[in-house]
């Protein structure tokens, strides 16, 4: 059974945030500051729907712009503070309609020396860089399993070719292990 539930993703991005007791200003925008204790909450998603033209590097199709909205409708309330993509196209249009309303640029980080050692890369930079935040990172099929690894030791099932839809809520707390929240965003993939 293959369900959506957008109040418990929103309800687990908050909950970082709950503990705030202040606020800092950034330019016109006030934003909650975290408290050291507060967790840090990573959405990771595979990149929207490609094109089958395009070579290496291919746009989305009209499917995965639609799913690039529905990911704007899922995290647009969650208090995205930093958004990564890779090099590639399809991460960073995934990404961007939900950079462009948040007003927050998206950080590319080109994958250059394999899976594992782009993946501690971004692992490392979120922890250090986002602590007590929460972050967006489109990322591809074969890269999100080291991802999740190196950012909480979690092992996840392998991503299908044709599996757009999963979205995964890691909630790191400074101490003691991650939380993973498995969900579906936009239309359902047509996995066979």
């Amino acid at each position: 059974m293959r369900t959506t539930t957008p109040r418990l993703l929103l309800l687990a991005c908050l909950l970082p945030l709950a503990a705030c007791s202040g606020a800092h200003s950034t330019g016109s925008r006030v934003e909650p500051s975290p408290p050291p204790s507060a967790s840090t909450v990573v959405l990771l998603v595979r990149h929207a729907e490609k094109a089958a033209e395009g070579g290496d590097d291919p746009a989305l199709t009209p499917a995965g712009q639609q799913r690039a909205q529905a990911l704007l409708q899922v995290a647009g309330g969650a208090g995205v503070s930093a958004i990564y993509a890779t090099q590639y196209r399809r991460t960073r249009d995934t990404a961007q309609p939900l950079a462009d309303q948040l007003g927050v640029p998206v950080t590319v980080r080109e994958i250059r020396m394999g899976a594992q050692a782009h993946a501690a890369e971004v692992a490392r930079e979120i922890l250090s860089q986002h602590q007590g935040k929460t972050v967006l990172v489109v990322e591809h099929s074969n890269t999100l399993p080291s991802l999740m690894e190196a950012l909480a030791g979690l092992r996840i099932q392998p991503i299908p070719d044709a599996e757009y839809d999963r979205l995964m809520v890691v909630v790191i707390p400074p101490s003691g292990p991650a939380r993973l929240i498995l969900s579906r965003y936009g239309a359902p993939s047509a996995i066979p």
